[in-house]
């Protein structure tokens, strides 16, 4: 079985960014629970869901998963430029070139 790899490597790299901002030594401030929670949610959870959907082939769920994490990691991409948290944006256009190549592999699969 054959495993989408742009997927799988959106996903491995989203979470250990979103790992990586909730564990952050630098940080000014101690995060509050309300911004775990929100990461959690709307980046790593989605993130889990990419695994599956990638060992899956599930292109429509791999394109919400896409949408899902859109909001947040678009933020964190361009909040402040450049830095580390740019690696949202490379995982947000994997997750939808994942669900793409996926989308084309089944209709050509289908076609035979």
């Amino acid at each position: 079985m054959k495993v989408s790899v742009p997927g799988l490597l959106a996903s491995l790299s989203s979470m250990a960014l979103a790992s990586a901002f909730l564990s952050n030594p630098y940080a000014a401030d101690p995060l509050v629970k309300s911004t775990i929670f929100i990461v959690i949610v709307m980046l790593i959870l989605p993130a889990c869901i990419g695994v599956a959907a990638s060992i899956l082939k599930k292109p429509t769920l791999m394109f919400m998963v896409g949408i899902w994490s859109f909001p947040y990691g678009l933020y964190l991409t361009v909040a402040n430029i450049p830095s580390l948290w740019n690696g949202f944006g490379l995982a947000l256009f994997l997750y939808f070139i994942s669900s793409i190549q996926m989308r084309s592999a089944q209709r050509v699969s289908q076609s035979e």
